[in-house]
């Protein structure tokens, strides 16, 4: 299995995610809109790569919430 990259830029009433490829392909992206949810509608949507990572920007800012909830759900995640 090829660890895909999900990269999130998180704003305050937004998130943006894009899965890359080993290859640095762009598998897919996804906007979500930033509310207590957002972490179940990104996970449903990157079930589709099992061999994840999560790369957030400012996961002590503004990813926050978002970074705490993807590792209380076994997800890993980098602070970038």
């Amino acid at each position: 299995m090829v660890a895909v990259m999900i990269g999130v830029d998180p704003h305050k009433g937004s998130h943006t995610a894009v899965a890359i490829s080993p290859a640095e392909e762009p598998l897919g992206e996804l906007r979500v809109r930033a509310s207590a949810g957002h972490a179940e509608r990104l996970l449903a949507w990157a079930q589709a790569w099992p061999e994840r990572t999560w790369a957030i920007e400012g996961a002590a800012g503004l990813g926050h919430l978002l970074a705490q909830q993807l590792l209380a759900a076994g997800e890993r995640v980098l602070d970038v």
